[in-house]
């Protein structure tokens, strides 16, 4: 791997760092000399995967030193690839501003059989003096990760990163959100998750200690609800008329409504870098979504100068596992 980031484009990867910095631990690049760079992220708890591809376009250059091709009598394309994962602890030193950046050069090297992933700067400190900076930073071999998610026969909203934040913002003191979509008010809602907000609902069938427990220490916990109408959205477009029938799969009002239930941090990460991303210009953010107990898609791309995609696949929590309360509004 070998890759020379213009200045311009600099801050777009830098902030591609950032954002899956607060998903997973480690970062996964991926690299192939005619599809560019991709680097993923996956989160401990499996529940959020991120993938960021950076097409060759982006790159001032793009190429794979012969010299970390593998030595086969037969090539193929996959022996072509690169791919490493590095500790996201180790990367903190590089994703901090710097100005005057000329630009970043991004390679593999190895050196006794280790594995190091190269970080050079070119920052121009004055009219003839240019310094350099590198990083250098420890990888191991590792697969590509990848999540896997169907937009077919899903619902959709289109919206600018701001207008996702406007409903996410206020949600304190919780990981996870709800989000509930109904198409007869068209109206969208998030509301702060706790796992104790089903108790109510099993306590009338008869809740155990561990329950009565959990009812208790919801006392102290904070409830936020946020809303709005689609006409906020660029787009919005709901699925329905699914033949439910006796199919135990569906919620029973998947026509009319749906609730998601998804981690929040990761979610505002990727609004954080569709903000950042490109200077004074935000991405617009398209969600796709089915019901509860599938995975929503968060996606973005810029085409114009920036070459790049960016995904975000988060678990959603089944429908059955959630209260029929939740979907009432707190007011």
């Amino acid at each position: 791997m070998d890759c020379v980031i213009p200045a311009h484009s600099i801050r777009t990867f830098c902030a591609s760092l950032v954002c899956l910095s607060k998903i997973g631990n480690e970062i996964y690049f991926e690299f192939d000399a005619l599809e560019g760079l991709s680097v993923r992220a996956l989160n401990d708890a499996k529940s959020a995967y991120s993938l960021i591809r950076f097409e060759p376009a982006f790159f001032e250059r793009c190429t794979a030193p012969p010299s970390l091709r593998r030595k086969r009598t037969a090539m193929t394309q996959d022996d072509l690839r690169f791919s490493c994962r590095v500790a996201l602890k180790a990367l903190t030193a590089i994703v901090r501003p710097r100005k005057d950046v000329v630009s970043l050069r991004i390679c593999s090297e190895t050196e006794s059989s280790a594995l190091y992933v190269t970080f050079e700067f070119q920052i121009q400190k004055n009219r003839d003096a240019l310094l350099r900076v590198i990083h250098r930073i420890k990888a191991a071999d590792a697969n590509s990760v990848t999540a896997v998610v169907s937009k077919e026969d899903g619902s959709e909203i289109v919206a600018s990163p701001k207008v996702f934040s406007q409903l996410l913002s206020p949600l304190k003191r919780t990981s996870e959100a709800a989000m509930i979509i109904n198409k007869n008010s068209q109206v969208v809602s998030v509301t702060s998750f706790h796992h104790c907000d089903n108790v109510a609902e099993d306590a009338e069938q008869g809740a155990n200690n561990n329950n009565a427990i959990l009812q208790a220490n919801s006392a102290s916990l904070l409830k936020t609800e946020t809303g709005m109408t689609c006409d906020n959205f660029n787009e919005f477009f709901f699925r329905d008329g699914r033949v439910i029938d006796d199919d135990d799969s569906l919620p029973p009002n998947v026509n009319e409504q749906v609730v998601l239930v998804f981690p929040i941090r990761e979610f505002k990460a990727m609004l954080q870098f569709c903000s950042q991303a490109k200077l004074d210009e935000e991405l617009p953010v398209t969600l796709y979504f089915h019901w509860g107990g599938k995975p929503m898609l968060i996606e973005s791309e810029s085409r114009e100068q920036h070459h790049f995609t960016a995904e975000l696949v988060l678990a959603t929590l089944h429908h059955k596992l959630l209260s029929t309360n939740l979907t009432q509004p707190l007011a």
